[in-house]
């Protein structure tokens, strides 16, 4: 295997990139540096979004949101764009401390939820968790804490058949699988 760089954009610290089929571009967060990029790879251009006032917060995860735009894990809570640089509304705000938890690594199953897991920064409480977000039509958002007691929540993926959910802690090296169906 051949591996080509499609972009030379600097990041801070690059993660969670995922490719937008309808829109055939890469998009990924850079965390440290508070802005969410995506990249033309047919054309090598990159747009930047930074997380701009009144949302001066980390982005910790992206992922296409269905009638378009995107939704996003930010330090303090989950929001919802309806198009690129747009307006940012609130679907859900972490009960977390955000001074020392934020958002992490997370994305969408194949229902269309959107799984957000977090970072305990200061490495002391075990405060990472997963939640996943049910902000499909025509019912209210539904929040569920699906895991807890973790540093670091990253790595989320589900297996190919969709039988299996699997959630990492990075600093204690730990893979976490569990059995996994996605109608319940």
């Amino acid at each position: 295997m051949t591996w080509q760089a499609v972009t030379t954009t600097p990041n801070q610290l690059g993660e969670s990139p995922f490719w937008h089929p309808r829109e055939q571009m890469l998009y990924w967060v850079d965390i440290a540096g508070k802005k969410i990029l995506r990249c033309n790879v047919l054309m090598g251009t990159v747009d930047t979004w930074p997380m701009a006032a009144p949302h001066d917060l980390e982005p910790g995860c992206i992922a296409p949101a269905l009638g378009g735009g995107l939704v996003m894990g930010l330090r303090d809570g989950v929001y919802r764009a309806r198009q690129w640089g747009a307006e940012l509304s609130s679907l859900y705000k972490f009960t977390h401390d955000n001074a020392i938890t934020r958002a992490n690594d997370g994305k969408c199953d194949v229902q269309g939820r959107f799984w957000v897991g977090s970072v305990d920064e200061s490495r002391a409480h075990s405060g990472a968790e997963l939640i996943s977000l049910d902000c499909r039509p025509p019912g209210p958002v539904t929040v569920l804490r699906q895991a807890g007691g973790a540093l670091t929540g990253n790595g989320l993926a589900w297996s190919p058949d969709n039988q299996t959910v699997y959630w990492s802690d990075t600093p204690r090296h730990v893979i976490y699988a569990w059995d996994w169906d996605a109608t319940t």
